[in-house]
């Protein structure tokens, strides 16, 4: 999914003194806060689309808006790095692990309601779970995120989209806990979208819930677009093994999956990471692939691209953690 600290926090070495303190203490904080669940050097490939991934020191799944609000002042009181997660369909956690704390806004944080033209869905939600939505409602403007795969909270915190449209096109707002542990509103004009971006990225606060304005339409054809996106994104992506979405961003003026092709990158594999031989632009695990056959894969990639052409491609895959 597409991840909601898009951020990639920059890694955080761990050490004996004050780091190994700092965290003990969160760990003791986060133990007293009734229904949180907190999982110790929990291995990430179990909740990345990749499959793979390193231990994190403190993963933490709350249950309610407070506890969200407690874990969070914890971490920044504890001086510990933080990772907000949804469905783990846009994140590649090195072999290593996160020196930090992940909290994670999954099922307990899915809900979806109606609301006229509007649909407010917790971030948790998946994209899938809100086009079902708004297709059962005829209303239209969604189409477009049709087969996206993750939570709507890291898609409208990343703006993703295709070519069809993109989350800044529908959003209304997004409600988050800021910095200082308030829950507000930010409308859309202060939510600074660009490409694969917003403020959001840029700012330590989690989107709660994401409120969508879309228009009545012809419930038919609503529905036929929406399964005609899900059958082409079928026909182009490999979407049987797991794999975290587009690999780079697009390139001013080109496609990444184009120049990866022409660059003779499809196929290309190291250990149990490869291009897929369907769409350049996605590296799929064939099962054995490690966090560290993506990084390098990815980076062989990007050389070649370089090299080829002169350009040098941005990830769009989040990276966090440390190397083994």
């Amino acid at each position: 999914m597409p991840e909601q600290s898009a951020r990639c926090p920059a890694p955080q070495p761990a050490s004996d003194g004050p780091y190994a303190e700092r965290l003990a203490a969160a760990r003791e904080q986060l133990g007293r806060i009734a229904g949180l669940e907190v999982l110790v050097n929990e291995p990430m490939d179990r909740h990345t689309s990749l499959g793979v991934g390193g231990p994190i020191d403190l993963y933490v799944i709350p249950h309610t808006v407070d506890e969200v609000r407690r874990a969070l002042a914890v971490a920044h009181s504890c001086g510990l790095p933080l990772l907000v997660t949804g469905r783990g369909t846009n994140l590649l956690v090195r072999d290593g692990g996160y020196r930090g704390m992940v909290l994670h806004l999954g099922e307990n944080f899915s809900g979806v309601v109606r609301d006229g033209n509007r649909i407010v869905a917790q971030s948790g939600a998946t994209l899938a779970e809100v086009c079902a939505s708004a297709t059962d409602a005829g209303l239209t403007g969604l189409e477009f995120a049709a087969g996206i795969p993750g939570s709507i909270g890291g898609a409208a915190a990343m703006n993703a989209g295709t070519q069809s449209g993109q989350m800044a096109d529908v959003i209304a707002g997004i409600e988050v806990i800021d910095e200082t542990g308030e829950v507000v509103q930010c409308e859309r004009g202060s939510l600074e979208f660009g490409y694969r971006q917003s403020c959001l990225r840029n700012r330590q606060c989690v989107a709660l819930s994401v409120t969508l304005e879309l228009r009545p339409g012809d419930p038919a054809r609503v529905r036929r677009l929406v399964l005609d996106g899900i059958a082409a994104r079928c026909r182009r992506q490999p979407l049987s093994l797991g794999s975290a979405g587009s690999v780079f961003k697009r390139p001013p003026g080109d496609y990444a999956g184009r120049l990866l092709e022409a660059a003779g990158c499809k196929g290309l594999r190291i250990g149990g990471a490869v291009f897929s031989p369907k769409h350049a632009n996605f590296i799929v695990n064939e099962g054995s692939a490690t966090a560290e056959d993506v990084v390098a894969l990815i980076e062989a990639a990007r050389r070649r691209v370089h090299d080829a052409f002169g350009v040098w491609l941005e990830e769009e895959i989040c990276t966090v953690g440390e190397p083994p």
